[in-house]
């Protein structure tokens, strides 16, 4: 089953958690289990030192010294935690034991008489068992074998075993339901942002996420989203106002063409009222296929997939030399003289049909908005970026508040004041597109009434390129 982010997030807690609270409660139930032990075995030294210098060694024969005291004191007293001592030779055998021994003796293997600390069982009942070796001018002749009840020990330690198994799923199951409240609290915000996120729309995209209080990454990430909102509003907003400017730009051919035809078509006219007529119509309908044409265009510059890019080593001027001789009709008609200040040593890597679709645009709209008897200026020289390329003419110029929206599709700057100039509003979006898809630096700079200047700076050509 799917776990939902909260628990999830709540699940990892605990699991991190519950493998420290392991490691936390193997610490302490070791600590506690030295602790106890340390006292045992503290008390088991001490009594097989003191009963080793109570020692009567006589020949190969060792025993202890004092017996007869230690049964009469068995007699009056009753020691609640006994030690049992023992006395084995070499070799193990049984030398000598204390009387609360009476008919048992402790474990003792001298195979193993280097392990000085041992559980084993007496009577039954677990006991902690040491043994301190007999030295006899600086040699061993056998062992005390001291061994204490463990009991108590046992209890204690089995007893805090068992609270500390039966408390380790209950301290998990606090853990996961505290984790899962606070991580309820976390992403809380993240709740509010995917409920905003579901109330915006096409038609309500001015809604945007109420930001965080805290500058976290629920900040971050909020701030984020309301960028990219912003973004596709104003990319819905291009849109509509594309859709609407393609639907005039589209209409006013056609409804010229139907109006032709329809004037056609009430009354027979003569041979030249028709040739007026059907030449009105091509030149509609060439200006229809031109827009038809730059729309595909810029639908393809959209789609980058479909934009394939083949540089190759082209010259500028020579590319500005060519789109100039096919404008030379509109260059001798309106007697606009062409200066071309070539300062350039440098050739570029680029697509050569898509700068000369940029110069085309540039060049054309430097003639249309030009003046008659004015001149254009293409200006090429080296930087340090790479080629600079210039164009300015003396023309209408540009108001400096069109200036960020020129180069949006369809729109055209003060179209009302020259309507006389014909133009679909597309060319310089296709130069821009285009300019951004090889690289090319595109800026403009224009004083209404005196002319504009567009820049171009193509990247410089690697060595290797």
């Amino acid at each position: 089953m799917a776990l939902t982010f909260k628990n999830r997030i709540a699940l990892q807690y605990t699991l991190a958690t519950a493998a420290l609270v392991a490691v936390a409660y193997a610490l302490v139930f070791l600590v506690v289990r030295q602790q106890v032990y340390a006292g045992l075995d503290a008390r088991l030294r001490f009594e097989a030192a003191k009963h080793s210098r109570e020692l009567s060694i006589v020949g190969h024969r060792i025993q202890f010294a004092h017996r007869g005291e230690w049964e009469e004191r068995e007699h009056r007293e009753v020691d609640v935690d006994p030690i049992f001592l023992q006395i084995n030779d070499l070799y193990g055998h049984l030398l000598d034991r204390s009387p609360n021994l009476k008919a048992d003796q402790l474990v003792f293997d001298p195979k193993q008489a280097e392990q000085r600390l041992l559980n084993l069982e007496l009577r039954g009942k677990a006991v902690r068992q040491a043994q301190e070796t007999i030295l006899r001018n600086g040699q061993p002749v056998g062992y005390v074998v001291a061994a204490i009840s463990s009991e108590d020990a046992q209890h204690v330690l089995s007893s805090l075993g068992v609270v500390l198994l039966l408390s380790f799923p209950v301290v998990l199951l606090g853990l996961f339901g505290c984790a899962r409240v606070l991580a309820g609290r976390s992403i809380a915000p993240i709740s509010e942002i995917t409920a905003t996120t579901n109330r915006i729309t096409r038609n309500n995209l001015t809604e945007r996420i109420a930001l965080p209080a805290r500058p976290d990454e629920l900040h971050t990430l909020a701030t984020a989203i309301n960028g990219l909102l912003a973004r596709i509003e104003q990319a819905v907003e291009r849109e509509k106002q594309f859709t609407a400017d393609a639907s005039h730009e589209l209409h006013t051919p056609l409804a010229v063409l139907k109006g032709t035809l329809e004037v056609l078509v009430r009354k027979p006219r003569t041979a030249p009222e028709y040739v007026e007529s059907i030449t009105l119509s091509i030149k509609e309908i060439d200006r229809l296929t031109q827009l038809v044409d730059q729309l595909l265009l810029l639908a393809r510059f959209d789609d980058a997939g479909q934009m394939t890019v083949r540089r190759q080593e082209l010259s500028v001027v020579s590319a500005v030399h060519e789109v100039l001789y096919r404008l030379r009709s509109e260059l001798g008609a309106k007697r606009i003289r062409v200066d071309v200040q070539d300062h350039a040593t440098q050739t570029v890597a680029s697509d050569p049909f898509m700068v000369d679709l940029i110069l085309d645009n540039l060049l054309s709209n430097a003639v249309k908005y030009s003046s008659a008897g004015s001149a254009i200026i293409i200006g090429l020289t080296d930087s340090e970026g790479g080629l600079r390329c210039t164009i300015t003419d003396a023309g209408i110029g540009i108001r400096a508040e069109d200036l960020s929206r020129i180069f949006d599709p369809l729109y055209r700057s003060d179209a009302l004041a020259h309507k006389h100039i014909g133009g679909t509003g597309l060319g310089l979006s296709i130069v821009a597109k285009a300019c951004t898809l090889l690289g090319i630096q595109l800026s403009v700079d224009s004083t209404l009434g005196q002319g504009t200047t567009f820049t171009l700076l193509f990247p410089a050509q690697h060595p290797e390129a």
